[in-house]
């Protein structure tokens, strides 16, 4: 390339033959989409990171990526291929340009309409009306600037649902683009308004329309479950098996429905089933979730206009719920073999297992984001030793992930850990060149990095300790820490930002930061176990 900085040329050739391009020393794969599929994936290139910095490994998973991308156009051109036959080729003229526009305007209030009916929380509603808001702005600025290549993708992906077939000259298609844009901007402006509590009524399907409803391309399941995954590559392989599981469930109840024939009785016939089973109210909740996400998958690319999995009630039959350990129980525990004699529980846990249920009991961490903690993790910032619970990959890229975006936090150290040694402890995992806090926990086929510990914790916990209560787990150190807050009279915002809880609830919490790191080890400072005696693990003097 003529006039090329030479300190570039690299980058466009491992750009040109490997898909992989870096930002921020981290490595992305990146790759246009095909001219002929851009209309129906609404989007010009798939781009996303692979959470690596060593150049040798993202090579590696950019050629996995790129081969898997490759199959991924083909099956939707596949797809497209074999929906042909039930589309109808149409000239483009003006009783075509008003029949298209009129069927956007009744399908997308009609399931504006239903997703109302079905009630939202108040938090939902202000949440939708927000996005609403963000988006007539870009429709206005996109409608004055008369960009109509920005509403292209999602009317071609509107006439592919509804089976049409365009022909006829170029200036006859612009001018359906701008209408349509014209009535997305005008429809939009009518759900705000409802938004407000204005009536707007639903229009009635056009009567006298040649575009048959009929000819709508079947839609399953199974290709929602692919958009679902391809709008997140990333997602953990546990969640994609779990929603994989869910969808082979329903299908074996209700049968392999087109998506659009499922109703809201076949997803309450799915719940009882489920609760029928003996599954807990939280497990019957969580799947009916998933198949809700995939369904919002649909209505976001413009293929549903319903959700039929939206609000279904799941009536509450859990009994047992999570109890903090007692006084005796922490004692039990932090005066056993694995503080007073060095006892380890197994070579896959080492060091993990006298670390993690004291950081949990005093830090109030999940146990995940504890077990894949880096050394790199414990910093001082201003002065204070900190946690940084984040999900930004190591070195060498090591995968972290976290619940939510509430659970990146910085923790200041409690000066609990630090009489115990912890902080000597980090200073000979360093020393030693290791890149993880825990080098000896390993992840599962889930990507988990706690797994074995989590697994030889509560088998020490029932056989060992005879703790045997069901409620009484490791995510009771949660429930300790939380109580601990309490009794420091810390308040809920406070208590939240500590243990990474999404706080949503109020809208005032939405606005601002986090609380500043001084704040923030003030409070931590105040957590207090009477009684308990924490043992001194590494001795500084040894």
């Amino acid at each position: 390339m003529t006039g090329t900085p030479q300190g570039y040329t690299w980058m466009l050739d491992m750009y040109a033959q490997t898909h992989l391009f870096k930002r921020n020393s981290t490595y992305y794969f990146r790759a246009r989409i095909p001219s002929d599929l851009r209309g129906y994936l609404g989007k010009s290139e798939e781009k996303f990171s692979l959470k690596t910095k060593d150049q040798a490994t993202a090579r590696r998973l950019a050629r996995q990526a790129s081969v898997d991308f490759d199959c991924r156009c083909q099956r939707l051109r596949d797809d497209l291929q074999t929906s042909q036959g039930s589309k109808t080729t149409r000239v483009i003229d003006d009783s075509l340009i008003q029949e298209v526009c009129d069927l956007w305007r009744h399908y997308t209030l009609s399931g504006d309409e239903y997703s109302r009916r079905e009630g939202l929380f108040s938090e939902e509603l202000e949440e939708r009306a927000e996005e609403r808001r963000a988006t007539r702005e870009l429709l206005r600025e996109t409608l004055r600037k008369c960009q109509l290549e920005s509403i292209e993708p999602a009317m071609q992906v509107f006439l592919h649902m509804i089976g049409v077939e365009l022909t006829g000259e170029q200036q006859q298609y612009r001018s359906l683009l701008y209408r349509f844009l014209q009535t997305a901007t005008e429809v939009h402006e009518q759900q705000i308004a409802r938004d407000a509590g204005e009536v707007v009524w639903t229009p009635q399907a056009p009567s006298n329309t040649t575009i048959n409803s009929s000819t709508q391309v079947e839609l399953s399941l199974e290709e929602l479950f692919e958009d679902w995954q391809r709008f997140d590559p990333n997602r953990p392989k546990r969640t994609v098996d779990d929603v994989r599981r869910v969808i082979d469930d329903f299908q074996r109840l209700v049968g392999n429905k087109d998506v659009s024939c499922i109703d809201r009785q076949d997803i309450i016939r799915y719940r009882d089933d489920l609760i029928g089973r003996g599954l807990r109210s939280k497990t019957v909740n969580k799947k009916i979730t998933f198949l809700c996400a995939l369904f919002n998958v649909g209505i976001n690319s413009g293929k549903l206009v319903v959700n039929p999995a939206q609000r279904v009630p799941v009536p509450k039959n859990d009994s047992r719920h999570r109890l903090p350990f007692d006084r005796v129980d922490l004692n039990r525990i932090f005066e056993s073999p694995l503080y007073t004699h060095g006892q380890r529980l197994g070579r896959r846990v080492g060091e993990a297992s006298v670390w993690i249920p004291l950081l949990a009991l005093y830090q109030g961490c999940r146990v995940e984001e504890l077990g894949q903690l880096l050394v790199e993790d414990v910093q001082r910032i201003d002065g204070i030793y900190c946690l940084v619970i984040d999900d930004m990959p190591g070195e060498n890229g090591q995968e972290k992930r976290l619940k939510n975006t509430a659970s990146r936090r910085r923790l200041p150290l409690h000066p609990e850990l630090v009489k115990a040694g912890f902080l000597l402890y980090v200073e000979q995992v360093k020393t030693q060149g290791k890149e993880k806090l825990f080098p000896t926990l390993r992840p599962d086929r889930f990507g988990k990095f706690s797994a074995a510990f989590s697994k030889a914790f509560m088998k020490y916990l029932r056989k060992d300790l005879e703790i045997t209560d069901p409620c009484k787990v490791f995510h009771s150190f949660r429930h300790n820490f939380r109580d601990a807050c309490r009794e420091a009279g810390l308040d809920e915002e406070i208590s939240d930002a500590l243990m990474g809880h999404s706080n949503t609830q109020k809208m005032g919490r939405r606005y601002g930061t986090s609380f500043s790191l001084q704040r923030l080890n003030e409070a931590i400072c105040k957590i207090e176990y009477p009684d308990l005696n924490v043992p001194v693990i590494i001795n500084a003097e040894a």
